[in-house]
C-alpha cells in the first residue's frame, strides 16, 4: 500500500542489532519506516546492553567467514552513516586444540592474514595468559563493536529522518496478507503496511504461532562481568579480544574449562563471560521472565578464571550484565521470507552485534523484494526446519557471542 507520500511501508518489529539498522537501510531506499520497541534498545530488559560486543572475521566455515568479511565493509559504510566510528579493531587470539587449522584455512579464503602462535608464546601475544599447552591463531581483523553508539545515534539518525518510533509498545499479533500486513498491539491499537519484518530476538517465539510456523528457538540468559583496576586508568591493559575455546581433555585443565569469550571495553575494563548460558529463559518468553540479576557464583567463576589464566589483568570486579540471546536449533540464523508481506530474521545464536550493520543491508533488501546472496539465503533459510514443531535445545560452539 503506498503511504500518503506515495512510498512503500515497512513495519520493523524489534529496534535493536538487526531491527534497528534495517529500519535506516529502508529509509535510505525510500521507504515509510515504523519502527516498534518492546522495551528500548539498549535497556536492561533488552537483549543489547552493555558497551561493547566482539566482531571477529574468524570462524571454521569459509562461508561464513566471507559472510563475517562483509559485516567488515558493512561497519565502515555504517560508520560514515552515522558520522562517527561503530565499531574499533583490536585484534583477537583464538586459542584452541582442533579448530586451528579449520580457522585459518577459511580466513585464507577470504584473502585475511593469520598467524600461529605457539603454547609457549601466547603470553606474548595476549600479555599475561597462561599457557596451557594449546597453540593459538592471532587474527588481525577483529574487535569490538561500539553497540551504544550504534543503537542511540542510529535511532537519532532514524528519527531524524522522518521514522516513526513506537518505544514500549508490545506487538501481540501480526496478520500477514498477499499484499500488506498488519501488526496488533497490546493496547489494542493497529498498523498496516506493505511489509512487516520481524526482528524481535527473543520475543520472536511469541509471534510464530499467529504466523503460523514453528521454530526450534531456545532463548537463554547470558552473564558476563567486568574486571580491571578500580583506581587504574585505564583499568585494564589495551588487550586484544579472546576467543578461549574448551579443551579436549578439560580435566587436565582444572574443573570449570568452559570456553571463554573476551573484549576490551574501554573505561568498564575489560569484558569477559564463560561460552555457557546462566539459564534458559523462564518459559521461553520475555513475556514470564523478566529476571536480569546477576549469579553471584557465576560472578566469582569468572573472576577466578581471569586470576588463574589472564594475569596481566586485575582480577577485581567492576561490574556485571545480564542480557539475553536465542539458539536457533542449529547456530545459524534463521532468516527469509515467511509470507508475501513478511520478513523474519530471528535466531542470532549470539552473534547478532557482529552482523548488525551488514543484516541492516541484508534484511533491507530482502524487504524491498532485491536480489540477495544466494548462499547466505540457502544457509539461513527458515524452511530448512521443515515441519518441526518444538524447539531442539542446542547450545552453540564457542565464539557465539
Amino acid at each position: 500500500m503506498a503511504t500518503r507520500t506515495g512510498r512503500r511501508s515497512a513495519i520493523v518489529v524489534g529496534a535493536g542489532a538487526w531491527g534497528l539498522p534495517a529500519a535506516l537501510d529502508l529509509q535510505d531506499r525510500g521507504w515509510d519506516v515504523t519502527l516498534v520497541e518492546r522495551f528500548e534498545p539498549g535497556g536492561p530488559s533488552a537483549s543489547n546492553g552493555g558497551s561493547t560486543r566482539l566482531w571477529r572475521l574468524a570462524d571454521t566455515q569459509p562461508w561464513r567467514a566471507r559472510s563475517l568479511r562483509g559485516t567488515l565493509d558493512a561497519m565502515d559504510r555504517l560508520s560514515e552513516r552515522l558520522k562517527e566510528p561503530v565499531y574499533r579493531r583490536t585484534g583477537l587470539l583464538w586459542r584452541d586444540d582442533a579448530s586451528l587449522p579449520a580457522v585459518a584455512e577459511s580466513l585464507t579464503a577470504i584473502g585475511e592474514p593469520v598467524e600461529r602462535i605457539s603454547a609457549d608464546r601466547v603470553g606474548e601475544a595476549f600479555a599475561g595468559l597462561r599457557s596451557d599447552g594449546r597453540d593459538a591463531l592471532y587474527v588481525e581483523q577483529a574487535g569490538v563493536v561500539h553497540i551504544h553508539r550504534l543503537l542511540q545515534r542510529g535511532l537519532e539518525a532514524f528519527i531524524e529522518a522522518g521514522g516513526a518510533y513506537l518505544p514500549h509498545t508490545r506487538v501481540t499479533a501480526i496478520e500477514p496478507g498477499d499484499a500488506s500486513a498488519t501488526v496488533r498491539f497490546e493496547r489494542g491499537e493497529r498498523r498496516s503496511a506493505d511489509q512487516v519484518l520481524v526482528a524481535a530476538g527473543p520475543g520472536t517465539a511469541e509471534l510464530l504461532p499467529g504466523l503460523g510456523i514453528a521454530l526450534p528457538l531456545t532463548p537463554y540468559i547470558e552473564q558476563v562481568v567486568y574486571v580491571g583496576d578500580p583506581v587504574g586508568a585505564p583499568p585494564a591493559p589495551d588487550l586484544p579480544g579472546l576467543v578461549d575455546c574448551p579443551p579436549e581433555t578439560p580435566a587436565e585443565h582444572g574443573p570449570d574449562s568452559a570456553g571463554v569469550y573476551a573484549m576490551p571495553n574501554g573505561a568498564s575494563g575489560y569484558k569477559i563471560g564463560l561460552d555457557r548460558p546462566l539459564r534458559p529463559l523462564a518459559g521461553g518468553t520475555l513475556g514470564e521472565d523478566l529476571d536480569r540479576r546477576p549469579d553471584p557464583a557465576r560472578t566469582e567463576t569468572i573472576r577466578a578464571r581471569v586470576a588463574r589464566d589472564l594475569t596481566s589483568i586485575v582480577p577485581q570486579v567492576l561490574g556485571t550484565q545480564v542480557c539475553t540471546w536465542t539458539d536457533s536449533g542449529d547456530g545459524d540464523f534463521i532468516i527469509g521470507r515467511i509470507h508475501p508481506s513478511v520478513v523474519l530474521a530471528c535466531g542470532d545464536s549470539g552473534e547478532g552485534f557482529k552482523y548488525a550493520a551488514f543484516m541492516g543491508e541484508y534484511l533491507a533488501a530482502l524487504v524491498a523484494g532485491e536480489p540477495t546472496d544466494a548462499e547466505f539465503d540457502r544457509h539461513w533459510d527458515p524452511a530448512r526446519f521443515g515441519t518441526a514443531t518444538a524447539p531442539r535445545r542446542h547450545y552453540s560452539p564457542i565464539g557465539r557471542h
